[in-house]
């Protein structure tokens, strides 16, 4: 578990809890409605968007060029 995580693991209301649950709430949302049921598919949109999220903030902190990018998009890239 990383220092953070252990971190938000004691605390009882974290930092973020509101962003993460409307997040969660919006996902769900847009899956239901559509008329899914499979939460391994809202999950993994989950994952998704907040690795395409991860990405652009690599991007915009170290530059378009940046290759790291390319891993934080695709962990199974060939380095």
């Amino acid at each position: 578990m990383t220092r953070t995580a252990a971190a938000f693991a004691h605390d009882a209301i974290p930092v973020f809890a509101d962003d993460i649950q409307r997040t969660a709430w919006a996902i769900a949302a847009r899956h239901l409605t559509a008329g899914q049921k499979d939460v391994t598919r809202m999950i993994a949109d989950g994952i998704r968007q907040e690795r395409s999220r991860c990405v652009d903030l690599v991007g915009a902190a170290l530059g378009p060029d940046a290759e790291i990018a390319v891993f934080v998009g695709n962990p199974s890239h060939d380095w």
